[in-house]
């Protein structure tokens, strides 16, 4: 968004906004999914590869705004 002045940065936000929040809200009760069947010892390896493919949306949001 650095490229974007005024409005146009806020035009191209909900590029940006969407994504994340249908990732977050995917990714925290997947989260928790996983670290239950952790302690229950029945840890399904589906469960977390979803859980990380859905968060790959805010790990590149946080990858262009703290490390680029």
């Amino acid at each position: 968004m650095g490229n974007f002045d005024g409005w146009g940065a806020w035009a191209a936000a909900p590029l940006l906004l969407i994504p994340a929040l249908i990732s977050f809200v995917v990714v925290i009760p997947a989260l928790f999914d996983c670290v239950s069947d952790k302690r229950a010892g029945e840890l399904r390896i589906t469960t977390c590869a979803y859980t990380v493919i859905a968060g790959v949306p805010l790990l590149w949001l946080t990858v262009r705004r703290f490390f680029m």
